[in-house]
């Protein structure tokens, strides 16, 4: 077998890319707060980033852009189906919180956003019920028991 370098093209990428730019548009949840909302700025820097670096910069990661952009891909996707966004935010922000071993802090942003949210702060024991349910499911998808 033949050592091979495998590049993945540039245009390929940049193609996907401007899709998830375009998915971010039309998925617009900006706010009274703020003008342009994070996750299309944070896709219009991966396209430019990309665009500007890609082949150019030994620093470049692609694999995290592509981890990145998939990760945003699957969150804008499951707004444009019609999840409330708030809900696919706050799941997405406390799977970092898990993976990063950061449980407590985890059940502390649940009770704090939910509260703001609907008004009413969830007891202690179902916010660390519906965090354990979330890092049950997050160890299934990444194969651990």
């Amino acid at each position: 077998m033949t050592d091979k370098l495998i590049t993945i093209e540039k245009e390929y990428v940049l193609e996907k890319l401007y899709s998830l730019v375009q998915l971010c548009q039309k998925t617009d949840i900006s706010s009274d707060k703020q003008l342009f909302d994070g996750r299309l700025l944070s896709a219009q820097q991966m396209f430019d980033r990309t665009e500007q670096e890609y082949g150019f910069n030994d620093h470049f990661d692609l694999c995290e852009v592509m981890r990145q952009a998939n990760k945003l891909w699957k969150i804008m996707n499951r707004i444009k189906n019609g999840e409330k966004a708030y809900k696919v935010i706050l799941e997405d922000e406390l799977e970092d919180f898990i993976i990063q071993g950061q449980k407590i802090n985890a059940i502390k942003h649940y009770r704090r956003v939910i509260k703001e949210q609907l008004g009413k702060e969830p007891g202690l024991r179902a916010s660390k019920d519906y965090i354990d349910s979330l890092q049950d499911n997050l160890n299934k998808i990444r194969g651990y028991k």
